[in-house]
């Protein structure tokens, strides 16, 4: 679960994952493990799409980025009918989703804001 971990961090650690597919295979993680990383950096980026907006303003290129970054993630889930939609239902996803969006809030400005222009100049 994501503890003290800055947004930053939390997002830096999602665009690891995406870059690097063996992550979870080589950490040993056992499926729930691998499964709730998954939600974390979904969560993450969902918080994104409800931050950004106010910082760097409606951003189409930002939209299309973050979606790109959800369906990689979600990719990696164990089950493969796994959905975006799917995942709002569910207790694991917003529990976690509820600490990224309290880890957003105790985020300064300055670094909301380099986050969001990461995800902006993300090239997939």
């Amino acid at each position: 679960m994501i503890k003290t971990i800055s947004f930053r961090s939390l997002l830096s650690l999602g665009f690891a994952a995406v870059f690097s597919q063996a992550v979870m295979a080589d950490e040993g993680l056992t499926q729930a493990e691998a499964n709730t990383i998954v939600k974390e950096d979904i969560a993450s980026a969902q918080v994104m799409t409800e931050v950004c907006p106010g910082v760097i303003g409606q951003n189409a290129k930002f939209d299309g980025n973050i979606k790109v970054l959800i369906q990689s993630y979600l990719a990696d889930f164990s089950d493969k009918s796994m959905t975006y939609e799917k995942l709002q239902s569910d207790s694991e996803y917003k529990s976690v989703l509820n600490e990224a969006r309290q880890t957003a809030k105790e985020t300064s400005a300055d670094e909301q804001k380099s986050v969001c222009g990461d995800v902006l100049g993300y090239q997939p």
